[in-house]
């Protein structure tokens, strides 16, 4: 599945950049993460979330940073397993300064299969969807959030 979007954060590039390698940060908008846990430079396991349909799970995941060029941007890689079936998704992050803002483009391909799968692929892409949403909902209040500070 092609995930893909932008979203406009009320910040500078650098300060964007800072707030995304905050494992703490990065956990509070991410829907549905209980836990992020650094296990090395540039890597996190976690645990996330998730509902789709009738179909509730607990995923564990390793997240990993790769291609950092900062403040420009980093490819991202998820890997997740749970009761619901699995997760992996690889998307690159650019931020994109326009001078009192930061445009945050992201765009990767993510596959998830399993037991989650059985609810129809297009319940399952519009969840993802919807979770992906939320998400930058919550990070842009914790951007402005934040700068307010």
């Amino acid at each position: 599945m092609k995930i893909e979007g932008e979203i406009t954060l009320p910040a500078s590039a650098e300060s964007i950049w800072e707030m995304l390698q905050d494992p703490e940060f990065l956990a509070s908008v991410l829907p549905g993460c209980k836990e992020m846990t650094p296990t090395g430079e540039d890597q996190y396991k976690g645990v996330l979330e998730s509902k789709v349909g009738p179909i509730s799970s607990q995923y564990i995941t390793k997240f990993s940073i790769h291609d950092k060029n900062p403040p420009h941007g980093y490819r991202l890689h998820l890997e997740g397993s749970g009761k619901g079936g699995f997760v992996r998704a690889d998307t690159n992050v650019k931020l994109i300064p326009q001078e009192d803002e930061t445009i945050m483009q992201y765009s990767g391909d993510a596959t998830i299969g399993g037991t989650i799968t059985r609810v129809g692929q297009r319940l399952v892409e519009s969840a993802a969807k919807m979770l992906i949403n939320r998400g930058f909902k919550s990070m842009r209040e914790k951007v402005e959030e934040r700068m307010r500070k």
